[in-house]
């Protein structure tokens, strides 16, 4: 099984999402990636979002829930089980800013990431390999 921590990170604008600008080709996503072995999945989010965002230190990510998906690797079936969290920014945080991923999964050099806010609507259309599937558990956010 893989596991992935991701967090729909929201404010007045709404939420959080990235592009990768190298790379045009490669869906929206929002903050979030592999648990490494033995590490709890809430530090997983914490981390992840972090290393991503460039953003240290947040807290109060709030667990929204699981999603447990086959797909089919290298002829065999797989599962990928996603835990999705919630966290609540200020206002100041910035219109957009990019940011070097430092640590890309499967190595290689730093990946330039560009973040912006979308609307939680727009985020249903525009999220792409099922990253969306927990927007209706924010039941707060615009």
């Amino acid at each position: 099984m893989i596991q992935k921590a991701l967090v729909y990170a929201t404010n007045s604008r709404g939420l959080l999402v990235f592009e990768e600008p190298d790379f045009p080709e490669v869906p929206l996503q929002i903050p979030g990636g592999t648990v490494e072995e033995g590490e709890p999945v809430a530090d997983a989010a914490r981390r992840e979002f972090e290393e991503e965002t460039g953003m240290i230190g947040r807290t109060g990510f709030r667990l929204l829930g699981d999603s447990y998906r086959p797909f089919e690797r290298d002829r065999k079936l797989h599962t990928l089980h996603r835990t999705y969290f919630h966290l609540s920014l200020e206002d100041d945080v910035p219109v957009t800013w990019d940011h070097f991923e430092d640590t890309p999964f499967g190595g290689g050099p730093p990946v330039l990431f560009r973040f912006f806010w979308i609307g939680v609507e727009a985020a249903r259309a525009r999220l792409d390999l099922g990253s969306g599937e927990m927007l209706g558990r924010l039941s707060d956010v615009r």
